[in-house]
């Protein structure tokens, strides 16, 4: 189990290793010790386990209590009760048989019913690792022969054993006591009844399968025949499979998969760039959006101009704002835009009113487009470096009035570095990729060197090349990078993204991903080539 534990983490390396890396210095770094109860699940939502319409009050993102069905909870139905009925019929045989996944189970239940540490917050994220560990368990529970006894037992009743009628037993009282405790909220009819005659059902197929086999151990010619099948037969597998998929399915369409959370009416044009530029880098400044664009509030289309979140992306537009739940440091700490992108009001009206000149902070982004909500009010200053390109009920679209700025640039003094002035180098050919950026640049031969500039979000793992010699990246205040180049340097200058988490992460990530497909490969090979055993069990079922 450790080795597989430690596959899973190798294998998943470039993913926790880019969190442990974006989140220094970030807004989730910052944030407040309030964040970490939000969304944990409360020990009396439970039940939702087995009825996920229980209704009982959780933590929101406002850490406020509020009324929320445990959709999070559903699992099917089957495997609750499956390994509810093999702790019953069967317990101290299963717990020594899975001891170690049982405590897994429960240290995972745990976490995800407590606070959670540091920056992985909303510990309900738990839940699909515990769904997963249950389903496992409950699996061993019913092949280990649970319910598949005769009629009459040496000395527990055969109802104690049989999984279909604990559920339906577990699923009626949990029903009773959602009623006596006003716990059903808005979603218990009809998915109550519909959980009831699924545990109906599996129950009376469990009797029938209990009957059919009780009557047929009485014939001598058929028990030893009976008795080298395995726990469970083809088709109860298959009636299992169709009951949690049914219970899923009734719960996904009685339950709405986005309680409490806001709708938006986002039309199809948003996959179309008009009426803004793939050209440009757009800065947005618009309201919250879980206020202002939800359905409730705005029920026609909206964010063809505002592109609240990142929404963006889906027209391959260039925006320095978007949704962000780490909010990365740099651009997005320095002005202080929330979650889903919007901008603090106060460093808006600033950007706009003060900073969105020629000589600005706007231009050292090479920002050079910018949208205004119609619920802002304020247009960008001076009017002379901006022009209003398109206007809507929902926002305007300001450009530069002298064209986009590229994306590479060289300037002649920035403000970072006060003591210094730098010559003009010329940039051609630039191509502005993902990952990367290149452009041929020539710098005069003198004294000086040239300083560029970069139109993307700085992060530590940045290096560039010019042929094969390395320079230094460094960043203008943690918002972009900036590279010095020596006088008389020319040639093709690349900027890649290569930070070390990338790089190791993914060696790690391969490294496992061989060492499965090798073991996988080897496994199966020694399957074929072994002969059956007989592992001289109750049953009788051959092994490997």
């Amino acid at each position: 189990m450790l080795l597989g534990a430690g596959l899973g983490f190798g294998l998943a390396a470039p993913a926790w290793l880019a969190i442990f890396d974006y989140v220094r210095g970030s807004g989730r770094e910052l944030q407040s010790s309030s964040a970490h109860w939000q969304w944990i699940v409360p020990p009396a939502a439970l039940p939702g386990l087995l009825l996920p319409c229980w209704t009982v009050k959780w933590l929101d993102f406002s850490t406020r209590m509020v009324p929320h069905a445990g959709t999070e909870l559903a699992c099917g139905l089957v495997a609750p009760a499956a390994l509810i009925a093999g702790l019953i019929g069967r317990g101290r045989a299963l717990v020594r048989q899975l001891r170690w996944e049982l405590l897994l189970l429960l240290l995972v239940l745990l976490l995800s019913m407590s606070p959670s540490p540091g920056m992985f917050r909303w510990s309900f994220r738990w839940l699909p690792f515990f769904h997963l560990i249950l389903a496992l368990c409950a699996a061993a529970a019913l092949e280990s022969g649970l319910g598949f006894q005769p009629m009459v037992t040496g000395g527990m009743p055969v109802p104690l054993q049989n999984p279909g009628l604990i559920a339906l037993a577990l699923v009626a009282l949990t029903a009773i006591a959602m009623s006596v405790f006003h716990d059903g909220g808005r979603y218990a009819f009809p998915l109550t009844w519909i959980l009831l005659v699924l545990a109906a059902i599996w129950a009376a197929t469990d009797l029938w399968q209990f009957t059919s086999r009780d009557a047929a151990l009485r014939r001598p010619s058929a028990a030893p025949a009976l008795e080298q099948r395995s726990a469970l037969s083809l088709p109860y597998e298959w009636i299992l499979v169709a009951i949690t998929f049914a219970a899923l399915l009734a719960t996904y369409l009685c339950i709405p998969p986005n309680c409490g959370v806001p709708k938006y009416n986002l039309g199809q044009e948003l996959t179309k760039p008009n009426p803004l530029d793939p050209g440009r880098l757009y800065l947005s400044i618009y309201p919250p959006a879980e206020n202002t664009y939800r359905t409730e509030t705005k029920p026609g289309p909206v964010g063809q101009i505002v592109r609240p979140g990142s929404t963006s992306m889906w027209g391959r537009l260039h925006f320095i704002n978007g949704y962000s739940p780490i909010l990365t440091a740099g651009v997005a700490r320095q002005f202080k835009f929330a979650i889903h992108g919007e901008i603090d009001w106060d460093v808006g009206r600033l950007l706009l009113t003060e900073q969105a000149a020629t000589d600005g902070e706007l231009a050292r982004l090479g920002v050079d487009g910018i949208v205004v909500a119609a619920e802002v009010g304020l247009n960008p200053e001076p009017r002379s470096e901006w022009e209003l390109a398109w206007s809507t009920d929902e926002g305007y679209v300001f450009h530069r009035r002298t064209g986009p700025l590229a994306r590479v640039r060289s300037v002649g003094s920035i403000d970072s570095r006060p003591n210094e002035q730098f010559v003009m180098a010329t940039i051609s050919q630039i191509e502005d990729l993902r990952n990367r950026a290149e452009a041929e640049v020539d710098v005069p031969s003198g004294d000086r060197p040239a300083l560029l500039t970069f139109s993307r979000p700085y992060f530590h793992g940045y290096e560039a090349k010019l042929g094969a010699k390395k320079l230094a990246v460094d960043s203008y205040r943690g918002l972009f990078p900036i590279v010095e180049l020596p006088p008389g340097l020319h040639g093709r200058l690349v900027l890649a993204y290569r930070p070390p988490w990338l790089v190791w992460g993914g060696a790690l990530s391969i490294s496992c991903a061989i060492f499965v497909i090798v073991g996988a490969t080897v496994s199966f090979v020694g399957r074929r080539s072994s002969p059956p055993t007989r592992d001289g069990g109750q049953n009788g079922r051959p092994t490997i």
